[in-house]
């Protein structure tokens, strides 16, 4: 007869509830954070989602198609929420400021500020989409930066009022 051995169990750790207890809170105070940093109503998505399951999308709903020439968006340092620039600033750049602004026409307005008004806009209200394409055609433009220049003031204020 062949014997069979007996795995012994390990023995339980010990655990610190304190320390359990806190770990916990601040995981959980992060996933609060993150879902407050999101837009508005996706915190009660997920947990719809978390409690029901994932809905199954119909046949019938197609999902929604994003033409990329719709819209430009534009994400550069400029966009970021802190200061990426040196504390010292080197002494040449005032002078090709200086020097640019003599070149440049009266209107100061490019398209990339008008990209990123835009961008802010859609991002702070989804719905703000369709506005501005409508806004575009209007300006018999299909994107931002089809609008020609003399139109640039008028188009941001129009872009404003949404």
């Amino acid at each position: 007869m062949t014997e069979t051995k007996k795995n012994k169990l390990p023995e339980p750790i010990p655990v610190d509830a304190k320390k359990l207890i806190d770990g916990l809170g601040t995981i959980f105070g992060g996933v609060i954070q993150l879902l407050n940093s999101m837009e508005p109503g996706m915190a009660q998505q997920l947990a719809e989602m978390a409690i029901n399951g994932v809905p199954k999308p119909a046949a019938e709903t197609a999902p929604e198609t994003i033409n990329p020439d719709e819209f430009e968006e534009i994400l550069s340092a400029d966009d970021l929420p802190w200061d990426t620039e040196p504390e010292e600033k080197p002494k040449d750049q005032p002078k090709k400021k200086a020097a640019a602004k003599k070149q440049e026409p009266a209107s100061e307005l490019t398209a990339d500020d008008l990209i990123k008004v835009v961008t802010g806009k859609i991002k702070q209200n989804r719905a703000n989409k369709d506005k501005v394409l409508a806004l575009l055609k209007s300006y018999g433009a299909a994107k931002v930066s089809d609008i020609p220049q003399d139109k640039y003031e008028a188009f941001l204020t129009d872009v404003s009022q949404l």
